[in-house]
């Protein structure tokens, strides 16, 4: 019998889960068996991480692009300098090690990108979503005022892992200015054109996979894990699925735009594009956070690059 009674014991211990927010302890031993987790973390500037544990540890490892920074300390909350200054947009990846009193260590890394502290009020301006080889997918940003694109982003739906995202280099443009992202494919040619007083950049966004077909999102952000500041909706209107945006990714980030006050209204009708038909922004950047905003061009009449021009197509 005791030994029935011990037995049923260690099952009751070790089948138990604890409350939401508690650590886990040996029963016997009373050792902690839970990792330190990282709370929050952010860049205080571009040579500067914060981070912030859930109970006291050691770092005992920090690793900057990989190399490893001269940084042990003990604490809850941590300032760590980078001993070089990232340049804004540019990437890097921080790794960090950190160990608490009963020996349980976590290892976390994160991808940063340096500040842009002159972000330009930005719209989608033209997008080529039935992309062929000849006419791949395209998305043309156009920017509003003077300012640097550096360390913006663009995406085929709210940031995660599964949708790709673009973060834009650092190009000093001015009001009128635009820049074409070629999707998936490789610009034939990446040399800017100037138009009448306007530059055009082109850019390789690198992406695995085309865009999400005739439903689907982009918004731009004004940096990764920043606030979205524009976004188109476009579906075909055919399709019950998710509401009638025919999927998850598309209707998730309708209802985000939606919220923020980026988008009223129905999505833009996807029906009439095209390889060669694409959406574009009215002339002169026209921006009521609707579908009026846009068109559907004649076949061939896209203007990524240059001045958007009104050749709206007609059955």
């Amino acid at each position: 019998m005791k030994l029935l009674a011990f037995s049923a014991l260690v099952a009751l211990i070790f089948s138990s889960c604890p409350m939401n927010g508690t650590r886990v302890y040996d029963a016997f031993f009373g050792k902690d068996k839970s990792i330190p987790k990282v709370l929050k973390y952010e860049m205080e500037d571009n040579s500067r991480m914060r981070i912030i544990y859930d109970e006291d540890v050691t770092l005992m490892e920090v690793v900057f692009n990989g190399k490893i920074l001269d940084y042990s300390m003990h604490g809850t909350i941590f300032n760590i300098p980078f001993q070089t200054t990232l340049k804004r947009g540019e990437t890097a990846i921080f790794s960090i090690m950190a160990e608490d009193h009963a020996g349980n260590t976590s290892r976390s890394s994160f991808k940063l990108i340096g500040k842009n502290t002159e972000i330009p009020e930005a719209l989608i301006n033209e997008v080529s979503i039935k992309g062929t080889s000849e006419s791949p997918d395209r998305v043309e940003i156009l920017f509003m005022e003077s300012g640097s694109a550096a360390g913006m982003i663009v995406s085929d739906g709210l940031i995660s892992e599964e949708n790709h995202y673009v973060v834009l280099p650092d190009i000093s443009v001015n009001r009128g200015d635009t820049i074409v992202i070629y999707w998936d494919k490789e610009a034939e040619s990446l040399e800017p054109v100037f138009d009448e007083g306007r530059m055009g950049y082109f850019i390789n966004g690198e992406s695995d996979t085309t865009l999400s077909g005739t439903n689907g999102a982009l918004l731009i952000y004004n940096e990764l894990d920043g606030k979205i500041i524009d976004g188109i909706i476009y579906t075909t209107g055919e399709s019950e699925l998710s509401g009638g945006y025919g999927n998850n990714r598309t209707r998730n980030a309708a209802m985000e735009l939606m919220r923020l006050g980026l988008w009223e209204g129905e999505p833009v009708s996807s029906v009439l594009v095209t390889a060669s038909r694409v959406i574009a922004r009215l002339p002169g950047g026209q921006d009521t956070n609707s579908a009026d905003d846009f068109f559907i061009t004649e076949a061939r009449k896209s203007t990524f690059g240059t001045t958007n021009e009104y050749f709206p197509y007609s059955e």
